[in-house]
């Protein structure tokens, strides 16, 4: 069980600190609001998110190991009444959603194609409410499209290697 805790650790990306706070730093206010944290990992953006005070966190991971470590860690913190994990791919979810959201975050994999598979969901349906925002952490070499579904890139900020891509609501 110890070996297959490593792996884990060894494939997660953490989003740094510093990303972390921009993220919110760029938000400013996320109470009461609906933010899904996709490609969730450990779940710290998500976690940020609630004791900020969004009014709830959905957490959507497929790999179940650190499903459960978010699941415990929202335990111990006692913010699971404002929390559901979905152990599932990011993309099947998005894919099986009907609601709007207020915050959508993706931090996918670097250069891993999924990107292109979020941006194909949101050409198709609209899922972020009106004045409400996507974000997309990513790797500076990653290429991204201008205009989804109405949805429009609003800004770009740069911390080293790593980009967040804000896209907002047009209509």
């Amino acid at each position: 069980m110890v070996q297959n805790r490593s792996k884990v650790q060894n494939r997660v990306r953490p989003t740094p600190a510093i990303v972390r706070k921009a993220i919110f730093d760029i938000l400013r206010d996320v109470e009461d609001k609906i933010f899904i944290d996709l490609y969730a990992g450990k779940g710290f953006v998500g976690m940020e998110a609630l004791k900020r005070g969004a009014g709830e966190v959905i957490f959507v991971e497929k790999d179940p190991v650190l499903c459960i470590f978010i699941k415990n860690s929202l335990q111990k913190k006692k913010l699971a009444d404002k929390a559901r994990v979905y152990n599932m791919d990011a993309v099947s979810f998005l894919q099986d959603s009907s609601h709007e959201y207020d915050i959508i975050f993706a931090d996918p994999p670097y250069e891993s194609g999924e990107l292109e598979k979020i941006f194909k969901i949101f050409e198709n349906k609209n899922l972020i409410k009106e004045g409400g925002v996507l974000i997309l952490q990513h790797y500076k070499n990653e290429s991204l499209r201008e205009k989804l579904k109405g949805l429009k890139i609003h800004k770009c900020y740069r911390y080293g290697d790593t980009f967040l891509t804000v896209y907002r609501r047009t209509e």
